[in-house]
């Protein structure tokens, strides 16, 4: 409770002033780090994979069997595991001119709000229609047609980013919306 009303007297984002909104964003901070460093985990396998098939296929003449249906496997979780920390720290790319230079204040956030909102509900679909696709291909043991390794695991990965994402989605809108209707100028919301 003390914590709270030194917040409210300094200069802070108006979301940071209710405790559970704040325990929620560190929760789901350490969960997209970790699904961070899993997909940089990812990505340095890869590294070695592409070098051992390569130096397997031309140096002992024994590539590696599915080495493509394997690497098409792991790139799920190269890409949606670090999605919802990449939104976190703005590193996605945005067309940010008219935004940043002409809208200010209440303006700005309510035009941030629109756009959250909008990405939540095209990663809501992508959420639920991936989702049902993954489980289904779970249900049926579905495999690949080489090496015969199933794909559920890899297709789960773009449900389970795409949650976190839209987690991350909603917080930034109760953000967003939370500045505007303060009326504050603020644009670093961390």
């Amino acid at each position: 409770m003390e914590e709270d009303a030194r917040l409210s007297n300094v200069q802070s984002p108006v979301w940071k002033r209710f405790f559970l909104l704040r325990v929620i964003e560190g929760n789901l901070r350490h969960i997209e780090d970790w699904l961070n460093l899993a997909s940089v985990f990812i990505i340095m396998f890869l590294m070695f994979f592409a070098t051992t098939e390569i130096l397997g296929r031309y140096l002992f003449n024994r590539p590696i069997p599915g080495h493509v249906e394997i690497v098409e496997l792991i790139m799920a979780g190269v890409v949606f595991f670090g999605i919802a920390y990449t939104e976190r720290v703005g590193g996605h790319v945005r067309m940010e001119l008219f935004v940043t230079r002409i809208l200010k204040g209440r303006a700005y956030h309510i035009a941030e709000a629109i756009t959250v909102t909008l990405s939540l509900f095209v990663y809501l679909f992508i959420l639920v229609y991936t989702f049902k696709f993954a489980l289904f291909s779970f249900q049926v043991g579905d495999t690949t047609a080489y090496i015969y390794w199933p794909t559920w695991p890899s297709k789960f990965a773009i449900p389970l980013g795409s949650l976190f994402l839209c987690i991350r989605f909603v917080i930034e809108l109760i953000q967003h919306v939370s500045q505007a209707m303060a009326g504050v100028e603020m644009r670093d919301l961390d």
